[in-house]
């Protein structure tokens, strides 16, 4: 697969550039390849594309959200954000920069994107995707209790409400006001209780992944015990790598909210056979995120929010909706 393919799969599949429309494309150093790609395939629908390294606005990580960009943003009718993760940046410059594009636009948050992600994840047939995605949502919809395990000790139920929605974010997104990560897919909400053991065996998101390997949490998984406070919340780590561990109790204790668990999500990108420690691809993974910190609640319809999210992987799941078995050591059982 070439990059100029899944350029032009993220930009006229997914996100649906037509002509007329303004383009805003936010990429830094690390991912300037892709994002003058991502411009180059615009500039086949749209005249109005305008590209921004974020690296010339200072030391990363920023502190601050530029107005220049966060004009752009406000005005975009298509918005894509390829830059790097950095400590911190989720709430100076990603989350406002969301924000900003959602005032009358869409977004592709496509955060620290590699070529080797384009090509094995966004150059894919999205049709097949949006149908799967679709397909395992309606049945969540109708499901009181979700149960995972898998070989390395996660044993976790989680339950649902009625207000706070399950979302099949599929990589296709042509309405205004919504945003999608690309790649996709996955299914995703706010659990309203949960309880029981996670083992982490995949990744961990925001910036862990710049730190700890795949390797690293195979050879010394981390345990994350979860309990019904009001709100499910971790109440003990455990992992024999003391980096690991203290880094991680460092970010769930950042603010009250940080232990709080935010996201329950299936991963639905069946064309993906590996972890490939990049948490914008696995968490598309077929397998079990889960979330501490902020619920997405623009997305979910959860009321409250975080400046947090941290995603922790977990692979060859084992999942149950009520009593129905969907899928086996990361095989999903439904037809697609």
């Amino acid at each position: 697969m070439s990059l100029e393919k899944a350029a032009k799969t993220a930009v006229k599949t997914c996100m649906g550039v037509k002509d007329g429309e303004y383009v805003v494309i936010v990429s830094d150093r690390s991912t300037l390849n892709i994002g003058k790609e991502l411009r180059k395939a615009a500039l086949e629908s749209t005249n109005g594309v305008r590209f921004f390294n974020l690296d010339i606005y200072g030391e990363r990580p920023l502190d601050y959200f530029p107005d220049t960009i966060k004009k752009a943003a406000t005005e975009a009718d298509v918005t894509f954000w390829t830059a790097h993760s950095y400590e911190g940046e989720l709430e100076t410059t990603r989350r406002p920069f969301i924000e900003a594009a959602m005032v009358g636009g869409r977004h592709a948050h496509m955060v620290g994107i590699t070529e080797q992600v384009m090509n094995d994840a966004v150059a894919v047939d999205y049709d097949i995707l949006d149908e799967f995605t679709h397909k395992l949502a309606a049945k969540l919809k109708e499901t009181g209790e979700v149960r995972v395990t898998n070989p390395q000790g996660t044993d976790l139920k989680a339950r649902f409400n009625d207000r706070w929605k399950w979302v099949p974010s599929t990589g296709i997104c042509k309405l205004p006001g919504h945003w999608h990560n690309l790649p996709g897919s996955e299914v995703y909400t706010a659990p309203w209780r949960m309880e029981g053991t996670i083992v982490v065996d995949g990744v961990l998101g925001d910036y862990f992944s710049n730190m700890f390997s795949h390797a690293d949490f195979q050879e010394t998984p981390l345990t994350v015990e979860v309990e019904n406070k009001e709100r499910p919340r971790c109440v003990d780590l455990k992992c024999e790598n003391e980096d690991i561990l203290e880094e991680v109790k460092k970010y769930l204790s950042l603010n009250e909210c940080s232990s709080l668990v935010g996201e329950m999500g299936l991963g639905t990108n069946i064309f993906l056979d590996e972890i490939t420690e990049n948490t914008l691809q696995d968490e598309k993974f077929p397998g079990v995120h889960i979330a501490f910190g902020d619920p997405m609640g623009s997305e979910t319809g959860a009321d409250w929010s975080c400046p947090e999210h941290l995603d922790m992987i977990l692979t060859k799941c084992n999942v149950w909706l009520d009593d129905e078995k969907i899928m086996e050591e990361g095989d999903y059982l439904i037809d697609y």
